[in-house]
């Protein structure tokens, strides 16, 4: 499983790339590039990838909503190492 990170090149003798489903909403722009065994580079091809958020309908919508406005966050407590010793 590949996960892309912006600005990160992926290096790969396979001829396809399984994909981390988790890329965040927005557009991912990629671009490929070629090398054969002589070394010879083909020219890049550049696409664009946009990722929406699937619509989940008015209500639901309208409750998730109202959900994460009331959501407080919850601090988790502190746990001491194995062996009882404070770092």
């Amino acid at each position: 499983m590949t996960t892309f990170v912006k600005g990160r090149t992926l290096k790969t003798a396979a001829a396809t790339v399984q994909v981390d489903a988790g890329l965040a909403v927005g557009t991912h722009r990629f671009q490929l590039l070629v090398v054969n065994g002589d070394g010879r580079q083909s020219a890049p091809a550049v696409v664009d990838v946009v990722v929406t958020r699937p619509p989940l309908g008015g209500l639901l919508d309208e409750i998730l909503g109202r959900l994460r406005v009331r959501a407080t966050p919850r601090q988790t407590p502190k746990r001491k190492p194995a062996g009882g010793a404070e770092r």
